[in-house]
C-alpha cells in the first residue's frame, strides 16, 4: 500500500462538489485532530448566524471498504468505543457554552430535528422528516417571511409530544433577556428576526417577526437590512428545545404583534432548569430529540455514554441509528494507535500528522483496521487576539508570521499529509481549486526572514532596549514608549497540554523571535482554560494560541470578523476591529448563492486583506484519515460529513 503521497498532488487530485441553496448548519463541521483545541473562527453550533460558502469534496476512500461486509441489521446492535484527543466535557447545551470539537458534536447527537439540514452532498434543504413544508414570501417592505409546517407524530424521547411550541420556544427562550442571565449566554442566535431587538432589551414581551400560524405551523420574519443573504435559507432553520422541561408552567402564546412567553417565566427559574449542574439541562439533559440520548457522564475520566434514541423517527432520508451504544473515550496522541491495536478503542477520527497516519497505516497494512480519507475543511492556525497588547498591531502580528518557517513546520508535522496554506481557507474548499494560481501570485506567504520581521518592529516603533537607550542587536527584547512607559516585547502563548502541534512550535519560534527582538513566554493548559483565555475569562490576557479550525457549513467570516461589538469575542473570536477587514468579509454576505464568479471575485478580495491583516498566522491545511475496527461497517466520511453525521448510516458487527 502506498502510504504517502506529496501535498501538492494531494491537492491537485481533489474532487470538488459544489452545494446547492444554502441554508443552516446544525451538523456544522468542527474538527478534532492533533492541533486541537478546535474552534470554527468561534466554532458555533448556532444555527442561524454561521452560513458558510465553502463546499467540500469528497475525497478518496481508497482502503476504507471492509472486508467483513455484512447488511445492515433491523434493529440497534453493539458498541463502538470512539476515542477523541479533544476532553467530553459536561456540557451538553449548544456551542455558545462549549465549543470544544467533542463537545460540539455530541451537542448534535443529542439534539435535532433541526428544520433545516446539510445532506452528505453539502445541499441545504428542509428536512422532510421534520418539515411538511416551508414557504418564502419577500414582502413588499423589505422583509422576507419564511413559513415551516411541521410534520406529524414528531416525539421527545421521553414519548411527549414535540409541537411547534417547542420551535417558537426555542427562539423566544435564546433570544430573551432571561436567558442571557444564565451564565452569560450569549442570545446571539436568532439576530435577524423582525423585532428582536426590542424583545431582547425587553422593550417587548412580544417577538414581532414571530408566529404560530396553527398548531402545526410557525413563521419567520427576516428584517429588511439583513437581506439580501448569501445563504438565505438559513433563517428558516430552528432547533426545538422542550418547554414543559425548560419553562415548567410557562406557555408560549400567539398574539397579533408576535409570539410571547406567558407564566413566570424567569432567570431565577432557567438557572435552576438550565444551569442546575446535577439536573440542569445544559449537564444532564434528559428529554432531547436526537439520534441519541446521554446514558451517563463520568466526570473523572470524561467518558460519556450515548444510547440509541428509540422515540427517533429518522434523518432527512429516514435513516435510524443501529449502533446501540456509543462510549465517547479520551485518546491521548502517544497511545491512540495502540489503543486501536488492542480493541480498547474502535474508531479514532480526523487523525492528522505524518507520525501518527503512518502508524495507522501500519495497523491497515496488517489488517487490523481500515480507513477512509479526506482533505480538511479548515485548517491550523497561530490565532491572535488583536485587543491584546502588542498583537494589537498588524505589523507584530506579520513579524511573528515571519519568524516561523511554515514548510519546513508542516513538513516536519504532517510528514507530507499537508499544505501550507496563505490565508483563511482549506484543501476541499472550491474557492482555493478554483484559485491556486491567483494565490501564488497575489498572497504574501511569509516565507522566514528575520530580517523583514525587524523590520517591521522598527517601523511600529520597538527601536528602544530595556534602558531606554536605541535599540541594537544583541540587546534581547525589544521595547517601546506607550504613554509614558517602557513596555517590552513580549507575546504570552496559551497552548494546551499533550499537543504536538503545541511541542514542534515551542522548538521552532523562540529562537527566532528572540533573534529578532521578541520574547515568547508559553504558558501550557487545560482546554478549559485556554477556551477561556481566548474569551477573556483568565487573569493573564494571552496574545496567542494555536487552535484548528474546522469550517461550519455556514462558515461566516462577516460575523468573524465584524467590529460590531456584540460579536467580539463570541463569534470575532480574535477579538479584532479593523474596518478593512470587516468591510471585506462583509462583502460576501449579500452575495446570492448562485452567482459564483462574482462571490470568487469577492472572497480573493477577501482572502487578499485578510492576508495582510493577518488576524491568525494559517500554518497548513491537511489530509485526514479515519481508523477504525473493521467491525465498523458503512463508515463513509468526508471533510462536510464528520462523524457525527455517519453515525447514524453505520453498523458494527459483533
Amino acid at each position: 500500500m502506498k502510504k504517502k503521497w506529496l501535498s501538492v498532488l494531494l491537492a491537485a487530485s481533489m474532487t470538488v462538489s459544489l452545494a446547492a441553496c444554502g441554508s443552516n448548519d446544525n451538523n456544522a463541521v468542527t474538527n478534532n485532530e492533533n492541533d486541537a483545541p478546535q474552534t470554527d473562527n468561534a466554532a458555533n453550533t448556532d444555527q442561524n448566524q454561521t452560513p458558510s460558502t465553502e463546499t467540500a469534496e469528497t475525497t478518496t476512500t481508497e482502503g476504507a471498504e471492509n472486508t467483513t461486509a455484512s447488511a445492515r441489521p433491523d434493529a440497534p446492535m453493539g458498541q463502538l468505543i470512539i476515542g477523541t484527543e479533544t476532553d467530553l466535557e459536561q456540557d451538553f447545551y449548544d456551542a455558545n457554552y462549549n465549543n470544544a470539537a467533542t463537545n460540539y458534536k455530541v451537542c448534535d447527537l443529542l439534539h435535532g430535528r433541526d428544520t433545516v439540514v446539510v445532506t452528505k452532498d453539502g445541499e441545504w434543504i428542509a428536512d422532510p422528516s421534520v418539515a411538511a413544508s416551508l414557504e418564502s414570501v419577500d414582502n413588499e417592505d423589505g422583509t422576507k417571511t419564511h413559513t415551516i409546517t411541521l410534520v406529524d407524530g414528531m416525539v421527545w424521547s421521553d414519548g411527549s409530544p414535540l409541537t411547534v411550541k417547542d420551535y417558537v420556544f426555542a427562539i423566544m427562550l435564546e433570544s430573551s433577556k432571561e436567558m442571557m442571565g444564565v451564565d452569560n449566554y450569549p442570545a446571539t442566535n436568532y439576530t435577524f428576526i423582525e423585532g428582536w431587538d426590542e424583545f431582547n432589551a425587553g422593550d417587548s414581551e412580544t417577538l414581532k417577526g414571530l408566529h404560530m400560524v396553527d398548531d402545526k405551523t410557525l413563521s419567520i420574519t427576516v428584517k429588511a437590512e439583513e437581506l439580501p443573504y448569501h445563504y438565505d435559507i438559513v433563517y428558516a432553520a430552528v432547533r426545538p428545545r422542550p418547554l414543559a422541561v425548560i419553562a415548567p408552567g410557562c406557555d408560549v402564546e400567539e398574539t397579533e404583534d408576535g409570539v410571547k412567553i406567558t407564566g413566570e417565566f424567569t432567570t431565577d427559574l432557567l438557572m435552576e432548569t438550565i444551569a442546575n449542574t446535577d439536573t440542569g439541562y445544559r449537564y444532564n439533559p434528559k428529554v432531547t430529540c436526537g439520534p441519541y440520548k446521554l446514558e451517563n457522564y463520568d466526570a473523572s475520566s470524561r467518558q460519556g455514554t450515548l444510547v440509541v434514541n428509540d422515540k427517533y423517527s429518522g434523518d432527512a432520508n429516514g435513516v435510524k441509528p443501529v449502533i446501540e451504544k456509543v462510549i465517547i473515550k479520551t485518546v491521548k496522541t502517544d497511545t491512540m494507535m495502540n489503543e486501536l491495536k488492542a480493541g480498547t478503542v474502535d474508531l479514532l477520527f480526523q487523525i492528522s500528522g505524518g507520525d501518527m497516519i503512518e502508524a495507522g497505516l501500519d495497523l491497515v497494512d496488517a489488517g487490523i483496521a481500515q480507513k477512509n480519507t479526506y482533505f480538511r475543511y479548515g485548517y491550523g492556525k497561530l490565532q491572535f487576539d488583536c485587543s491584546a497588547f502588542p498583537t494589537d498591531s498588524e505589523k507584530v502580528r506579520q513579524a511573528i508570521a515571519y519568524c516561523l518557517d511554515r514548510n519546513e513546520f508542516a513538513r516536519q508535522y504532517s510528514g507530507g499529509y499537508a499544505t501550507v496554506v496563505h490565508a483563511e481557507y482549506g484543501l476541499s474548499q472550491w474557492e482555493y481549486t478554483d484559485s491556486r494560481d491567483w494565490i501564488d501570485e497575489n498572497l504574501n506567504a511569509y516565507e522566514r526572514d528575520i530580517e523583514k520581521a525587524k523590520a517591521l518592529l522598527v517601523e511600529d516603533g520597538w527601536t528602544l532596549n530595556s534602558t531606554g537607550a536605541e535599540y541594537a542587536d544583541g540587546d534581547g527584547t525589544r521595547y517601546k514608549e506607550v504613554d509614558g512607559e517602557l513596555k517590552p516585547l513580549v507575546i504570552e502563548w496559551c497552548n494546551s497540554e499533550g499537543n504536538p502541534v503545541s511541542e514542534l512550535l515551542g522548538t521552532m519560534l523562540p529562537e527566532s523571535m528572540a533573534e529578532a527582538g521578541m520574547e515568547l513566554r508559553g504558558t501550557t493548559v487545560d482546554l478549559p482554560t485556554l477556551f477561556n483565555g481566548i474569551d477573556h475569562l483568565t487573569e493573564t490576557q494571552y496574545n496567542m494560541f494555536n487552535l484548528g479550525a474546522g469550517f461550519s457549513m455556514q462558515h461566516s467570516p462577516w460575523y468573524y470578523y465584524s467590529t460590531d461589538e456584540q460579536y467580539m469575542g463570541n463569534l470575532n473570536a480574535n477579538w479584532i476591529s479593523d474596518q478593512e477587514l470587516s468591510d471585506a468579509a462583509y462583502a460576501l454576505k449579500s452575495i446570492p448563492y448562485d452567482d459564483k464568479e462574482t462571490w470568487l471575485t469577492a472572497w480573493r478580495n477577501y482572502m487578499k486583506v485578510w492576508n495582510e491583516k493577518l488576524p491568525n498566522v494559517p500554518l497548513y491545511s491537511d489530509e485526514y484519515h479515519d481508523f477504525f475496527n473493521p467491525k465498523l461497517q458503512g463508515w463513509e466520511t468526508s471533510s462536510i460529513w464528520d462523524w457525527a453525521s455517519a453515525l447514524t448510516d453505520a453498523w458494527v458487527t459483533e
